[in-house]
């Protein structure tokens, strides 16, 4: 069974250093340190309408989902900035617990949709086809390196 808590800051070293072992690793291979996560951490939770949930397993820290929300004209969105489930637990079904359980949460806060950016083509798109998400077309996320 997994227990949820919501997120707070006093949760971030914990969760900066599941968030380093698991994008530093396949199929991300980012190049994390403790300091650099916990800043990006620190910066989600610290945004107006900030809402995430940390996943545990048995006591053990297996997940963890953050956005916030934002409004518009005909509802509130949910933009989901991250989503991790640890190394060694992955593709077990926990990750699609963790996001049924966040969905659940989010509905029953009034958020309307959930939006979020990923990678194209990835497990990770896959994932979220799997739960009801569409690709839109209509969007695309652009870059350039400065």
């Amino acid at each position: 069974m997994i227990e949820y808590k919501e997120i707070s800051i006093i949760q971030i070293n914990d969760l900066a250093k599941m968030y380093v072992d698991t994008f530093n690793s396949e199929p991300w291979n980012d190049k994390w340190t403790i300091k650099t996560a916990e800043k990006r951490l620190s910066q989600m939770i610290n945004v107006e309408d900030f809402y995430g949930i940390s996943a545990y397993k048995q006591g053990e820290l297996c997940g963890m989902i953050v956005g916030s929300k934002e409004q518009f004209y005909d509802g509130v969105m949910f933009n989901i900035k991250e989503f991790c489930v640890k190394n060694g637990m992955r593709g077990h079904g926990i990750g699609s617990e963790i996001f049924k359980e966040f969905q659940r949460k989010l509905k029953a806060s009034g958020v309307t949709e959930i939006i979020l950016f990923t990678s194209r083509g990835d497990y990770t798109e896959h994932f979220y086809h799997k739960h009801g998400l569409e690709s839109y077309n209509g969007l695309t996320f652009m870059g350039k390196q400065l």
